[in-house]
């Protein structure tokens, strides 16, 4: 809903950013330069007086549609959102990512990854129902470089021995399938935790970025959102 709203205002407003936001002349590869947040799970009605607090993050290059988004967003109660009333809305930061410093990180042998959204990580064409620490590091890597090398000022470049000389991690599911409609796509993830133990603290650099930017598909339907704890 948040992001059928977003887009409309968009399009009928600043269309120029609607194309680059959406990204609708684009392979399905290429991901858009943005993800949403917001509750899960969500409520089909709200009730007078009651407030739905989300959040849209730009990333790389898309930085520069951040005032046309926030005046957007003013525009966002029509259609489905004709009853509500937008309250307020800011800038909440603005940062510059970097690994630089990452081989100097104290040692953590214990993380645990909370997905707080529903996640869409297929492997061989099926929802991940197990999430061993080389895949999820494997699509960490992916979604990062996707993001760097559309909309950021160089390529992802990550040291050759983190992807084929991975350390040995244990890893402890706990894992719910959930499935849903969203703007009419439907959506088949996983929700719950995975703790990993083991040598990851060269990996947390890239963790913690994904968690800022989302894993898996649909992260600007609000999937993929992920918290962690070392």
């Amino acid at each position: 809903m948040i992001r059928g709203a977003l887009g409309q205002s968009l399009y009928k407003n600043y269309p120029h950013v609607y194309e680059n936001m959406m990204k609708v002349d684009r392979p399905n590869s290429t991901p858009n330069p943005f993800v949403i947040s917001a509750p899960y799970p969500s409520k089909r009605s709200y009730a007078a007086g009651e407030t739905l607090s989300f959040y849209v993050t730009l990333l790389g290059s898309a930085y520069v549609f951040e005032q046309n988004v926030l005046d957007a967003a003013a525009y966002m109660c029509e259609g489905k959102l004709s009853a509500t009333q937008l309250t307020g809305f800011e800038q909440i930061y603005n940062m510059e990512w970097t690994d630089e410093g990452a081989a100097h990180i104290p040692m953590c042998e214990a993380l645990r990854v909370n997905f707080i959204s529903p996640t869409e990580i297929f492997i061989q064409k099926q929802l991940a129902t197990q999430l061993d620490f080389s895949t999820f590091v494997d699509r960490v890597f992916l979604r990062i470089a996707g993001i760097i090398d559309s909309y950021g000022e160089s390529e992802f470049v990550v040291p050759y021995h983190l992807i084929y000389a991975k350390p040995y991690i244990e890893t402890a599911c706990d894992f719910q399938v959930v499935k849903f409609q969203a703007g009419g796509q439907p959506i088949t993830g996983f929700l719950g935790q995975v703790q990993y133990l083991g040598d990851v603290t060269r990996y947390l650099p890239y963790v913690d970025l994904c968690s800022q930017i989302h894993v898996g598909k649909k992260t600007t339907r609000a999937c993929g959102e992920y918290r962690f704890e070392i």
